[in-house]
């Protein structure tokens, strides 16, 4: 089985929803917010769309469109299909270990006085607060237009890893206040 990359993943997967030229992909991905939740970048797009078709898991034909321009239209193969769902088969079904800089400022936090880290730890807890509302705010965008299941996951998901980090910043905040003998 051909392995892809995330950024091709998220271009098979536009492209499995229907043929589109390079300039409606990049429409698509601004108007998914996409590069919000996936690594792809706007000058990565034709560099992967090339890749992709060199390795048969998309085709290319040049279409007229309808002001009489000549555009190339991509499409996924059956080899992108395979490919595709094998890769959301392995990551729907394995956990992934994410770095956090938070973890690498934990570690050393140390080096701040007790007063600077509980501050600093506040703002923190007041944008992932900001985080929370952004993303119920989407969700109750998405409700409205009776957005996919999927979709309406995808939105929910960040809110929840959010939720779950007020938790965990909260007991640290309550354990650093109560310490004795921090800088």
């Amino acid at each position: 089985m051909t392995t892809i990359s995330n950024k091709e993943m998220a271009l098979l997967g536009l492209l499995s929803e229907g043929p589109m030229h390079a300039y409606g992909i990049e429409k698509e991905i601004e108007n998914r917010s996409m590069r919000e939740w996936t690594e792809i970048s706007m000058s990565s797009v034709y560099k992967l769309l090339n890749k992709l078709e060199e390795d048969a898991l998309i085709g290319s034909e040049v279409r007229i469109s309808s002001n009489n321009v000549a555009q190339k239209v991509y499409g996924i193969t059956d080899e992108g299909k395979a490919a595709l769902r094998e890769q959301i088969r392995t990551y729907i079904s394995e956990p992934e270990h994410y770095l956090h800089r938070i973890d690498l400022a934990t570690s050393h936090l140390d080096q701040l006085s007790k007063e600077e880290a509980l501050e600093c730890l506040g703002k923190y807890r007041e944008k992932l607060a900001d985080g929370i509302r952004c993303y119920g705010e989407l969700e109750d965008y998405l409700r409205s237009v009776e957005c996919p299941i999927h979709s309406m996951a995808l939105a929910r998901r960040p809110r929840y890893l959010l939720e779950g980090e007020i938790g965990w910043v909260d007991e640290y905040i309550d354990a650093l206040s109560g310490m004795e003998g921090i800088r």
